[in-house]
């Protein structure tokens, strides 16, 4: 039994059957920079870390262009000891989610070509404008990616603040800054409300993403019982 993962651009394809033809147009291009320096350098490391002891859990890497596919074995020369890997699919996957959280690529179940996008994929995506501390943009978000943001933003940005706003709207947006693991400054800026700006500190990163995240989704529940400091219009 084997599996199949291919990671491309999203939006690249609308149906799994697109697949192989995408895969045969991206052959023999130069692979893309973040595909190669983060997607097949976190495989290449996996495969280094287990072939030694667990060498039916390495996978096949296939890349070119702005794709890059994944193939193994899950099963067919699993050790028969107690304690070996016995199905590396989940493993991979969710290693290959990991790896392009934050990037503008999604991970399609690949074997029959017809499964659609892998679980994770199926997640809610919401449309707003992500600025990483002025040096990665997005023009959505899921909810796994603001809580895979908001504890790293001092390795991911050399100014650890991210902001998301509303599109068309520059007036309206949330924005958090890293002081360090356990203060985070968090700000509201909207435009609608009779408060302009309200601001406050919060000490668990989980709380600043889950505030955000439900800000995104016009969801005040949870911020209105926040302490804020308000500033009016």
């Amino acid at each position: 039994m084997s599996f199949e993962y291919v990671v491309v651009p999203v939006g690249a394809i609308r149906t799994p059957g697109e697949i192989p033809d995408y895969l045969r147009a991206q052959a023999g291009r130069p692979l893309d920079d973040d595909l190669r320096l983060v997607v097949v350098a976190g495989l290449q490391a996996w495969n280094t870390a287990v072939l030694a002891s667990r060498p039916h859990a390495g996978v096949r890497i296939e890349a070119a262009g702005y794709a890059v596919r994944v193939t193994s074995a899950d099963r067919g020369d699993r050790p028969r000891v107690p304690g070996a890997l016995d199905n590396a699919a989940a493993p991979v996957r969710q290693l290959l989610q990991d790896l392009i959280t934050g990037f503008d690529y999604e991970l399609y179940d690949a074997r029959p070509y017809s499964d659609g996008p892998a679980p994770e994929q199926t997640v809610e995506h919401r449309e707003v404008e992500v600025d990483i501390g002025g040096e990665h943009t997005y023009s959505s978000m899921t909810e796994r990616e603001i809580h895979t943001w908001v504890p790293n933003l001092d390795t991911l940005a050399a100014t650890p603040f991210l902001i998301v706003g509303k599109p068309h709207d520059e007036q309206t947006f949330i924005q958090t800054y890293r002081n360090s693991a356990v203060d985070y400054t968090l700000e509201i800026h909207d435009s609608r409300r009779r408060d302009h700006y309200f601001a406050t500190t919060v000490s668990d990163p989980a709380i600043v993403a889950r505030l955000i995240w439900e800000w995104a989704g016009d969801d005040w529940s949870t911020l209105q019982r926040v302490d804020w400091r308000h500033t009016p219009k």
